[in-house]
């Protein structure tokens, strides 16, 4: 198993695009976890069900604050412009 930690989470805007990242720290270094898609449905049985990253436990403390891409640290933007 892989043990990682939490350092940061963001949620930013930048132009028309929101994403939330997470900024992780594990044995092998730092990393950027980036999460473009916020919301979702999929189907169980007959039934489709809908999700909210946002609504997660985990991410509630950003859900009310989006930050400009430009005001992220720049060791994060760099990580960020590497995958957009």
């Amino acid at each position: 198993m892989i043990k990682i930690s939490r350092e940061a989470v963001y949620r930013f805007r930048k132009g028309g695009l929101e994403g939330v990242c997470e900024v992780v720290a594990g044995q092998k270094g730092r990393f950027v976890v980036l999460h473009n898609t916020l919301k979702g449905k999929y189907i169980v049985g007959d039934k489709e069900e809908e999700w909210n990253i946002l609504e997660h436990q985990s991410f509630r403390d950003v859900k009310n604050v989006v930050v400009d891409y430009e005001d992220l640290p720049q060791d994060i933007r760099r990580a960020l412009s590497k995958v957009r």
